[in-house]
């Protein structure tokens, strides 16, 4: 009786254990993720965060992103050799160590190159495990090595008198100030402080050699012995053993089974296996849970073939195995995945879930397209209700849309087709028909009122229907009193909100609103008026926050209508949402709501300021979402359905942890050149070399499509710029220095976190750099001079120029002048002696004076013939007497009247131009004593004038047009006031200008 309680006891213990392979959701990373190939022998985190992985093709390194690869080529000596590696770890002082089977590498950050430690070479490491900055103890087939990787010198204590150390170790193990070390010859304590080696008698374990060995947090430990089955526990004081062999095949011809055994941060122990995938022990049955690879989920392993694991900083479990890596956070598991059927997953679709609810018992109920299922989360049983061709039918139709339990346990079928109800108690499916007043026709889902009655919604007739629970009857909308209005309008869902407001959502006619306190009806439609329209017209589910909003899913975005103050907002892809397409919603106790889109899950925080993704890395069978309705379980907990399966979760688990995020730079970008590894914390660039792609990213494994990014180029930009995309791109910048910042954090809204920063220097273009531009200033300046210097040259010719024009103006205008005066001689000469002849016959005493006074005129041509300008006065007076003699031989047929200013006499005037003019006047015009010539000299406005009236001779024979000219360009000269020359029907006027 007690081996058969033993047995079932066991069989539920591997059944339970198999149950919960869902509650891990296992992230790949494979070749197609980059790595070289899927062999992977070794695991390891560098100081920076990095993910190390040595497969059999070289090492691979993981940043979260993307991996990058180093491997042996052919004649280039900084890359790999081509031995494998089968250690890695980070030393005590940041560096990297990588043990091969034929020495030993040490990672060089500043070139990314590996260079050879000559003092493994020939050595095959087993395991590292450093200690301090000058100690690295490393495990070996030559036995103990200690290294200092400062001096990278080793010491090799086979060298010692001590036997032991010559044989090779399987396993090395740090405890406190301890190694534990599996020698082929015994299991032994080696001290770092004495390094003394002190054997561990272990008196079940006698001359049998240890290869794998494990502390756990009690202290236990865990061997795997060579040539003995099973995995061996042994108490802290070494007395006392357990065997775990039921995960073994038995048989010479079985392969050893387990390959490694870690501790993890919590101390829990995992196990990896050749044969029976991934075990983790648990304490509380005393026995192995055990996590195999499914093709049909993708939640589970790659493989059931492992061949190490590792636990990094953050608690991360990293299990690889022989086509690539899987990794997890086993505290760190937000969603449990419910396969919505346990068989055949792959035909009529029944990996897709629709609806689920849960009855009074626990049990959990899921509406689905090939039927109902039941399924008891405690035993991971399911029961299935579906049609089948020549079988009598268990429902109205297959594809099932709405489900929920009654109060009386019963649970209500809303089918493609009908309706139906499970009466639990009597195991009997009830259908109903038109004959119960419920149309046999395609419903949308199935839903209660906080009354009691229950809503069915349909595409057809008149579109909702509900089941009066007082009544037990079946009616139409028409008959509900105020809902009459939306008869006849195809149904989706309906919503009873905490104050008593029905919400209907339409199949393609948007939502409406029936509120019994006020009897108002409302109607919303999609609308290009933000103000008046919702999202989208096709509604899925509809549901109230704690602050008695009203969220509307639709196939176009997500809507929340204020029912006091009608406010709308719509929520799309361009403000938050990751897809438009929403479905599923659900509002936890902290008034965040849950968002199932098209291509994830989305939590809108309680202030409905900001989005937290959830996509296949953080654990979801499926990113889609289908067109179905959340459903919140006893407690809070929620039920999505997706393409692959539910998921079940509690919100109350999730909480915004902020980590703190490193980032680092991964790449620099020129156009047309390859991407180039950011190694140095300076990048020195050409002018041209000012467009640019600068790539950075941050180590975070659990979550890295949710890594914000803040960045700034100082001098560019003048403020930090947000983003989740790891690139940031210049182009066109000027020649300088910049610095580039950027800053990494898991949550949009905490940037207290580190910095990073890269200087970068761009040349400046030769026309634009300071010793051009002062040398374009000084050439500019001498330009300047010289034009200065060229022009002072110019106008000093010029007015040396115009000087000698000036000259010569004035030489032409005085012999023109001279000219002028010369006249005098000949035609008065002639006239004068003439006169003279005939006073000389008539009367001597005239003829005296005429000679004296001819004298006064020629005395006065002498006296100014260098003169340029005499007084007025003189002029006058010498003028007078020209007249006097001019009197001598007209007599009374010329008059001549003076009549200047005396203020006018001081001024100047060209000598002879009184002379001449009136000379002028007597050669042009008739002199007779009947018809005299009258001549007036007088002042005027600066200017005097000489007029006379006008009697022109037929011919002037001595006249060459000449004098007045002359006359006119002497005084251009002489003032700035010109000759100025009028002449009437009855006067001739000149106007010279006093000077």
């Amino acid at each position: 009786m007690k081996i058969l309680l033993s047995i079932l006891l066991t069989l539920f213990l591997l059944k339970d254990a198999s149950a919960q392979q869902s509650r891990f959701f296992f992230r790949k990373l494979t070749v197609a993720d980059g790595l070289n190939d899927g062999g992977v022998l070794a695991i390891a985190q560098d100081s920076k965060g990095f993910m190390w992985f040595s497969t059999r093709a070289g090492l691979n390194r993981f940043d979260g992103y993307s991996v990058k690869n180093y491997s042996h080529i052919a004649g280039d000596s900084t890359s790999l050799p081509t031995s494998l590696s089968r250690a890695m770890s980070v030393d005590s002082s940041g560096g990297f160590l990588v043990g091969l089977e034929d020495g030993m590498l040490e990672y060089n950050q500043q070139t990314d190159r590996f260079i050879p430690v000559a003092a493994l070479q020939n050595t095959w490491v087993l395991q590292i495990e450093p200690v301090n900055k000058t100690t690295v103890f490393i495990a070996t087939r030559k036995g103990l090595v200690k290294y200092n990787p400062l001096t990278r010198k080793a010491i090799f204590y086979r060298n010692s008198n001590n036997e032991i150390f010559k044989s090779g170790i399987f396993s090395m193990e740090r405890q406190n100030n301890d190694l534990l070390l599996a020698f082929e010859k015994g299991f032994y304590r080696f001290n770092l402080l004495t390094e003394q080696l002190q054997k561990i008698e272990i008196p079940f374990l006698k001359n049998e050699t240890i290869t794998v060995a494990e502390v756990d947090a009690d202290k236990n430990y865990w061997f795997v012995v060579r040539d003995r089955a099973g995995l061996l526990k042994v108490s802290p004081d070494l007395q006392r053993y357990e065997v775990y062999n039921e995960y073994l095949e038995t048989g010479k011809n079985t392969i050893r089974n387990f390959t490694s055994i870690i501790a993890d941060q919590k101390g829990r122990v995992w196990v990896t296996t050749q044969l029976q995938g991934l075990l983790v022990y648990n304490p509380a049955i005393n026995r192995f849970e055990r996590f195999l690879h499914d093709p049909l989920k993708i939640w589970t392993p790659s493989t059931n073939l492992h061949s190490t694991a590792y636990c990094d900083r953050n608690g991360v479990i990293w299990v690889a195995g022989n086509n690539g890596v899987n990794y997890f956070n086993p505290d760190k598991n937000l969603f449990r995945i419910i396969p919505v059927f346990d068989k055949e997953p792959d035909i009529r679709n029944r990996r897709v879930a629709r609806i689920a609810t849960e009855d009074k018992n626990g049990k959990l109920w899921f509406a689905t397209i090939d039927g109902v299922v039941k399924f008891d989360p405690v035993t991971n049983e399911y029961r299935e209700w579906n049609n089948r061709e020549g079988e009598t039918p268990m429902i109205h139709f297959n594809s099932v849309r709405g489900i929920f339990c009654d109060d009386e346990n019963n649970i209500w079928i809303a089918t493609g087709r009908g309706i139906n109800k499970y009466l639990q108690k009597e195991n009997k499916m009830i259908f109903y028909t038109a004959k119960d007043s419920i149309p046999e026709v395609f419903y949308f889902s199935a839903d209660k009122d906080r009354k009691g009655n229950f809503w069915f919604s349909s595409r057809d007739g008149d579109g909702f229907y509900y089941y009066n629970i007082g009544e037990k009857k079946f009616h139409s909308i028409r008959s509900f009193p105020g809902m009459n209005v939306f008869a006849g309008e195809g149904g989706r869902k309906v919503y009873h909100d905490s104050k008593g407001r029905y919400w209907l959502g339409f199949n393609g006619s948007g939502a409406g609103m029936y509120d019994p306190s006020s009897g108002k009806h409302y109607r919303w439609q999609a609308s290009n008026n933000k103000k008046e329209g919702i999202a989208g017209n096709s509604i899925v589910d509809i549901t109230e926050d704690k602050k008695g909003i009203i969220w509307i899913s639709t196939f176009t975005g997500l809507t929340s209508i204020d029912p006091v103050s009608f406010e709308i907002k719509n929520y799309n892809h361009t403000n938050g949402l990751i897809n438009n397409s929403v479905s599923a919603l659900a509002v936890d106790e902290q008034n965040r709501l849950w968002i199932a889109t098209g291509a994830g899950l989305q939590l809108l925080d309680s202030s409905r300021n900001y989005f937290t993704s959830f996509g296949l890395q953080h654990g979801l069978p499926s990113i889609e979402f289908p067109e179905h309705a959340a459903s919140v379980m006893t407690g809070g907990d929620i039920m999505m359905p997706t393409q692959n399966g539910f998921i079940h979760f509690s919100p109350q688990q999730f909480t915004k942890e902020h980590k703190k995020l490193v980032p680092f730079f991964t790449s620099f970008t020129l156009p047309g050149k390859p991407e180039q590894p950011l190694l140095q914390n300076k990048i020195e660039l050409q002018y041209d070399e000012n467009f640019f792609t600068i790539g950075f990213a941050a180590i975070n494994f659990e979550n890295a499509s949710g890594t914000w990014y803040a960045y700034k180029l100082d001098g560019v930009d003048e403020d930090w710029k947000y983003t989740q995309n790891r690139f940031a791109d210049y182009t066109k910048l000027p020649g300088g220095n910049y610095i580039f910042r950027v800053r990494a954090s898991d949550d949009r809204t905490e940037w207290n976190c580190s910095e990073q920063t890269i200087n970068i220097h761009i040349a400046t273009v030769f026309y634009k750099t300071w010793w051009f531009r002062l040398l374009m200033f000084l050439l500019a300046i001498a330009l300047v001079y010289a034009f200065y210097r060229y022009r002072i040259r110019q106008q000093k010719k010029l007015l040396e120029l115009q000087g000698k024009a000036q000259l010569l103006e004035k030489e032409k205008v005085m012999v023109m002048y001279e000219s002028l005066k010369q006249q005098l001689n000949p035609h008065f000469l002639f006239n004068s002696l003439t006169s003279l002849s005939g006073l000389i016959q008539t009367d001597q005493k005239m003829a005296g004076d005429f000679l004296e006074q001819m004298s006064k005129i020629y005395r006065y041509i002498l006296k100014n013939r260098d003169s340029e300008l005499v007084s007025l006065k003189e002029e006058l007076a010498f003028v007078q007497v020209y007249i006097n003699l001019q009197k001598t031989r007209f007599k009374e047929g010329l008059q001549v009247k003076i009549d200047v200013s005396e203020d006018e006499l001081h001024k100047k005037i060209a000598p002879v131009t009184l002379q001449n003019l009136v000379e002028n006047a007597m050669k042009h015009n008739i002199i007779d004593l009947d018809t005299p010539l009258i001549i007036d000299i007088v002042s005027e406005d600066g200017y005097l004038l000489v007029k006379n009236n006008l009697q022109k001779k037929n011919m002037v024979e001595t006249s060459n047009k000449q004098g007045l000219a002359s006359l006119q360009s002497l005084y251009q000269y002489l003032s700035r006031r010109p000759v100025l020359i009028e002449e009437t029907a009855s006067e001739f006027i000149i106007r010279i200008p006093l000077i």
